[in-house]
């Protein structure tokens, strides 16, 4: 006797093949979304924890000049390796791909790519000073941007007798 109305199955359709293929790409998605997301804020703590140092070293750079030019004069002072005063630094800016560390050696981290360094230095009068007088405040501030949006500033205000000890003897 013949079976009839019954048909055998011997492989899958194509809806549910779909269905499977559907299931299975929702299922990657939801673990590499993850590990995409690590991988960028890794990125981006790298950034930050590279633009500090930077931010750092040119500060340092320019707190370790004199408060006033030894000379008396901007003579022969071109270029930053040749500064010899805090004032020099005023409106410091290094572009991308040419920001170069104390020892003038290129910064070239994957990090860096997009950074730029920022640096001013302005005379600041405080309350009670005689503006005729020259300032006895400088205003520091470096900054360090990632494609034009700052990432690190860094301000400090710096006395023209810092680091002289108070009974004017510098030994």
């Amino acid at each position: 006797m013949i079976a009839r109305g019954r048909k055998s199955r011997a492989g899958i359709t194509l809806v549910e093949s779909l269905l499977a293929a559907t299931m299975l790409a929702m299922a990657v998605s939801a673990i590499i979304v993850p590990f995409s997301a690590g991988a960028k804020s890794i990125q981006e703590d790298a950034r930050q924890t590279l633009a500090v140092g930077l931010a750092q070293d040119i500060m340092e750079e320019i707190l370790a000049k004199p408060f006033s030019d030894p000379d008396g004069s901007d003579a022969d002072e071109e270029g930053r390796w040749h500064w010899d005063d805090m004032a020099d630094y005023d409106a410091l800016v290094e572009a991308d791909g040419e920001i170069r560390s104390f020892d003038t050696q290129l910064v070239t981290e994957p990090a860096s790519r997009g950074m730029t360094r920022h640096a001013w230095v302005k005379s600041v009068y405080v309350s009670g000073q005689d503006t005729a007088e020259p300032s006895s405040f400088l205003r520091v501030v470096v900054e360090v941007r990632y494609q034009d949006l700052s990432v690190i500033k860094l301000t400090r205000l710096v006395y023209a007798n810092e680091g002289v000890p108070p009974d004017g003897d510098d030994d």
